[in-house]
């Protein structure tokens, strides 16, 4: 999806009709409604819908707009190997009586019977294909054949998502609705809806639309057909799902992101009503990252059946930041509501000062638009960890770039060295190709065989790591082998692989230091670490130092650290992962500390919500669509903005040391940087437990909103400073001066959230850690 699809304009205002007879087309059949067809024969069926009117010859029902051009042919449904290449249409009726073509299909197979049922219900064309099988056991696989005519036409997917509240509180989130496939003709937009559908699964003919079993033996796949002026894909979702009253909010700024507060941020909503024509009450409401409201907003529009309302709001921001837009449209009882994020994120001039540790992005997928780039490339990404940029691309940016390749099991090619060879060789022109500084080789495999017992460690070094490293000795490649990357510091599983030669291999060493609801800086012995989904085992600070004291046991040179993911997971209402707050809080304080660990690259797993098998998909129940920087309508998390100003922050910066405090719960990162002295400061008067409050039975958290402080407990402390401001820069970069009094001393509130000083003299205080 292209962003300018994502920002298109709804401008249709037009009533729905409802079609309600055959139509005729030369010498075809017409059937007037309460009347049966006439017995002559017809080389084709018609029904009319608004704005269209489909076709059917056999098995092939065809739509054609309102000038008569064919625009889509549906060829019916594919399933279980099975594909209705012929069939048999004929007027009939959809189950609540209104007039439909029916198409029965010849499957080939004696056990499976496909019958299609078209019916045009306004502007929407209701597809419904009945499947009955005494052989096939799922339809989750189920496609919807279709041919967009011409075949040159660019189809394009959106995937979309209401906004829903718990009624036990909580933040609101995003639940998965129907997705949209977009057919683009001069003036006309033809849309392909399904739910449940995968846009990975499609090609030219056909487009992935899952059948539901409804008893045993019998299935149904339903697609709705929207045909209409270009619309906003929820709106669009609305029409096709015939929802009563629905909403959209967005901008036409690429990411919502502004470069200054000079100007007004503006914010466009737009409302769906069903109908009747009835009045609506559209509300919007923006707050900051404190909570204040810095604008409402509140009209009545009338709004016919079928219609829109659009609407907007501009505000003025104070400044950097990001700002939560609500906009909410009610009619009577019904009320539905969306939210986007904003912000203000002004240029910066990274130095291009060589730092230990390297800023990057763990993103297994990226839209690569030149937005996106630029975006990238102004948070100091400066890493990827799969090959995602042209050569081109990695000049121009100052990128690197490595890549990441699971091998199928750890058995592959097991009496087969033939063909490890030629895998290996595949695989390292494959990188080479790519420009991939490092190869890692396989991904979590310790949990393969259960953490920390240590089953197969040996095995991937003598087997995978040595056979590797030899081709690329052979070979003269320039690349360097990097190893499995560990889910969780594994010291089990790293020993096995230590004790048979790892080192002698490869040159870094990978580690997924994943981190449930611990502040990042929580660093448990290992000796006291719990298992289980919700142990302990997955902290940070602890994985990392327990990684380092591994390495440095090594004999030779000591092997590269690299956190080859590092996180921030916002799934909604769960005490296990991390708030939108504390998530912000905890991106600046992981990269802080990994190059206070001198890590040689984090690279944060991922920029998008959603995975990459349903790119801008919503689940809310799955923490893998929550590992973003950026929400799935692409507008930034407060954890965006907390990764631009770490990047910022440690651009250049060499650790120095930690700092202790009189106060044994204050915490203190002191670095040199180009910028001069910069520390990084802290409380754990609150603990290292996020989300404490939790029922212990319960995954459901009521996550408070991303502007509500989560800290109560509040130290105010007096620290030497030098000149007559020192600059203190919050979680998502916010600046705020607090002036030198007399004595050369500065007062500072500290709490659970890290924020970055420029300008104390922190000399006089010892080294802690």
């Amino acid at each position: 999806m292209t962003d300018n699809a994502l920002h298109r304009t709804p401008i249709s205002r037009r009533r729905m009709m409802a079609a309600g007879f055959f139509g005729v087309l030369g010498s075809q059949l017409v059937l007037v409604p309460g009347t049966a067809p006439r017995a002559e024969a017809a080389d084709a069926l018609t029904l009319p819908g608004e704005g269209y009117t489909i076709s059917a010859t056999g098995a092939a029902v065809t739509l054609l707009d309102a000038a008569g051009v064919s625009r889509l042919v549906l060829r019916g449904y594919r399933i279980a190997g099975l594909v209705t290449n012929a069939g048999t249409s004929a007027p009939g009726t959809a189950p609540d009586g209104t007039p439909a073509i029916v198409v029965t299909y010849d499957t080939g197979s004696p056990q499976t019977t496909i019958k299609g049922t078209f019916t045009p219900r306004g502007r929407r064309l209701e597809v419904v294909f009945d499947i009955t099988s005494t052989t096939i056991a799922s339809g989750s696989g189920g496609m919807i054949r279709r041919q967009v005519v011409p075949a040159s036409v660019v189809e394009t997917y959106t995937g979309i998502a209401s906004w829903l509240r718990d009624p036990r509180g909580g933040v609101p989130y995003q639940s998965l609705g129907t997705a949209v496939y977009e057919e683009a003709f001069p003036g006309l937009s033809v849309y392909i809806t399904g739910r449940g559908s995968n846009a990975s699964w499609r090609d030219s003919g056909a487009l992935h639309l899952p059948a539901t079993q409804t008893q045993a033996g019998v299935f149904q796949a339903t697609a709705n057909i929207v045909v209409t002026e270009p619309l906003r894909p929820q709106i669009v979702g609305a029409i096709a799902e015939d929802t009563p009253l629905a909403v959209d909010v967005w901008t036409d700024r690429p990411f919502n992101i502004w470069t200054g507060a000079d100007r007004p941020l503006s914010v466009r909503g737009v409302a769906y009503n069903k109908g009747p024509e009835r009045r609506l009450t559209l509300k919007w409401k923006v707050r900051d990252f404190d909570g204040r409201v810095l604008e409402r907003k509140v009209t009545r529009p009338l709004a016919g059946a079928g219609a829109l309302a659009e609407d907007s709001l501009s505000f003025t921001a104070p400044g950097r930041g990001v700002y939560f837009v609500e906009f909410e449209a009610r009619a009577g009882d019904e009320k539905v509501f969306a939210r986007t994020n904003v912000a203000v994120l002004p240029p910066h001039d990274f130095s291009g000062a060589e730092t230990a540790t390297t800023i990057g992005i763990a993103a297994d997928y990226l839209f690569a638009t030149k937005e996106e780039r630029e975006l990238l490339h102004r948070l100091g990404v400066r890493w990827s960890r799969h090959p995602h940029f042209t050569a081109a691309e990695l000049a121009q940016y100052g990128l690197h770039q490595n890549r990441l390749r699971t091998p199928e099991s750890p058995e592959a090619f097991d009496g087969d060295p033939a063909g490890l060879r030629a895998y290996i060789d595949a695989e390292i022109t494959t990188a080479e190709e790519a420009q991939a500084v490092y190869y890692e080789l396989a991904n979590e495999w310790n949990m393969r065989g259960g953490i920390l017992k240590g089953a197969g460690g040996a095995e991937y070094v003598t087997k995978w790591a040595a056979s590797f490293a030899q081709r690329i000795a052979e070979r003269g490649s320039p690349l360097k082998l990097m190893s499995v990357a560990l889910a969780g510091m594994d010291y089990v599983y790293a020993e096995r692989m230590f004790a048979a030669g790892l080192t002698r291999h490869v040159r870094a060493f990978a580690l997924h230091p994943g981190r449930g609801n611990f502040t990042p800086d929580y660093a448990p012995d290992p000796s006291e670490w719990t298992q289980g989904s919700n142990g302990s085992y997955w902290n940070f600070l602890g994985s990392v130092r327990k990684a380092k004291e591994m390495i440095a046991a090594q004999p030779g040179e000591p092997l590269e650290l690299w956190l080859t993911e590092a996180y921030a997971c916002t799934k909604p209402n769960s005490w296990w992962h991390d708030t939108y707050r504390h998530a912000a809080e905890n991106v600046l304080l992981t990269q802080a500390l990994a190059v206070a660990e001198g890590v040689r690259a984090s690279l944060w797993y991922q920029f998008y919500d959603s995975v990459k098998a349903n790119p801008q998909g919503a689940n809310e129940t799955n923490p893998e669509y929550h590992f973003g920087l950026v929400m799935r309508d692409k507008s930034p998390k407060p954890s965006l903005l907390a990764f631009a100003a770490a990047a910022e922050a440690l651009d250049g910066a060499t650790f120095v040391r930690w700092v202790r405090f009189p106060d044994e719960n204050l915490r203190g990162l002191l670095f040199d940087t180009p910028r001069g002295p910069m520390s990084i400061l802290w409380s754990r008067a609150d603990g290292y437990i996020l989300n404490a409050g939790h029922e212990p039975d319960e995954t459901f958290y009521p996550a408070p909103e991303p502007w509500v402080d989560p800290w109560p407990t509040k130290t105010t402390v007096r620290l030497p400073a030098t000149g007559q401001a020192v600059r203190q820069i919050d979680c998502i970069g916010r600046e705020k001066s607090i002036p030198v009094s007399g004595g050369g001393t500065v007062r500072v509130t500290l709490d659970g959230a890290p924020r970055v000083y420029y300008g104390l003299d922190l000399s006089g205080f010892g080294s802690a850690e």
